[in-house]
């Protein structure tokens, strides 16, 4: 009897491990990134980054009609690999293909085509990838209508046929979409159309993009941590779930570019930290991916070339500590 104590309180000393660890990831572009894709999994474990979302596009796969490659390249040889590394990856399904001349699968006829790309890529990466986004941004005002009803019935058309498709190919998948800012009230509004159309029936949670760069008063961690759960609240309530809605934070970020004067670097890091430590704390934030890993350009006055944590030369900037910093907090 004595022994089984013993063991008993042997179990009881060691530490409890949470299945679903929470996410500290990042957005990137790997095929852009000289090194190899060990040098660049190795970087994300420097900074104890555990999560990176890519791109996977259609027009990469499906360069020859109805003949689906893996590209060469390295986001292929990342996702082969980042499980080894205990990183998550993030699919994202996107973008058109110019060899049927889509730039946005909304007939039956181009969904169909989107989707037989989809089910191949899920099949391809069976047991290197868990969790599948269905396409970046389809609200983005750089396209006409983008936030318009019509847009909205298309986008979670595509959304309830590609998720049923690919969870066929492989059940125990996550599914998220949605990738809207709940901070922009014009993308919220679509928000709530995709929602009120079903969006939630057919994937397993939302993928927001909060960014608020704009005024440092409004960017304020605890502050923009409960508005998500104001949002979230009234996505339960439009969708008729009596639970909270995963969300997924996909992307997040600040420019650090000579004419952004809003925040500075330090004001980046303090930020990022605190948001992380912030939205780590709330059971139905499932993770925060940073956006990006490295700057997009060497244009120190260009804002869409400086939201990386590291310069384009890899050096870097204090948010990259900040964020290490959170994540071995949270473990």
């Amino acid at each position: 009897m004595r022994i089984y104590v013993k063991i008993f309180i042997f179990l009881l000393s060691m530490p409890i491990y949470s299945v679903n660890a929470f996410y500290v990831g990042v957005g990137a572009h790997p095929n852009g990134f000289t090194g190899s894709a060990i040098d660049f999994l190795h970087l994300l474990e420097k900074y104890h980054i555990n999560a990176v979302r890519l791109d996977y596009p259609w027009s990469d796969v499906e360069r020859v009609k109805n003949v689906f490659t893996a590209p060469v390249n390295n986001t292929e040889n990342i996702l082969s690999i980042a499980k080894q590394y205990d990183v998550e990856p993030i699919v994202i399904l996107d973008y058109g293909n110019k060899l049927y001349g889509i730039k946005k699968p909304t007939t039956d006829e181009d969904i169909d085509k989107f989707t037989r790309y989809a089910i191949w890529t899920v099949e391809h990466f069976k047991g290197k990838v868990k969790i599948f986004e269905i396409w970046n941004e389809w609200s983005n005002r750089k396209n006409k209508n983008a936030n318009s009803d019509e847009s909205a019935v298309q986008y979670v058309k595509l959304v309830a046929r590609v998720s049923k498709a690919i969870k066929q190919v492989d059940p125990s998948i996550i599914v998220i979409a949605g990738s809207i800012n709940p901070m922009d009230y014009l993308d919220l509004a679509w928000g709530r159309k995709i929602v009120k159309l079903g969006l939630m029936d057919y994937i397993d949670g939302m993928s927001l993009h909060p960014y608020i760069y704009g005024s440092k008063r409004a960017a304020q961690p605890i502050r923009n941590i409960k508005y998500l759960e104001l949002i979230n609240k009234e996505f339960m309530k439009l969708s008729g779930r009596k639970d909270f809605i995963d969300f997924y934070i996909t992307e997040i970020g600040f420019p650090t570019s000579e004419n952004y004067t809003v925040f500075t670097e330090k004001d980046v890091a303090d930020y990022a930290k605190n948001y992380i430590l912030e939205g780590s704390r709330v059971d139905y934030i499932k993770g925060i991916w940073w956006y990006d890993l490295i700057d997009d350009g060497n244009n120190k006055k260009n804002r869409e070339h400086n939201f990386g944590i590291l310069n384009r030369n890899l050096s870097e900037k204090n948010v990259s500590q900040a964020i290490k910093n959170a994540s071995e907090s949270i473990k």
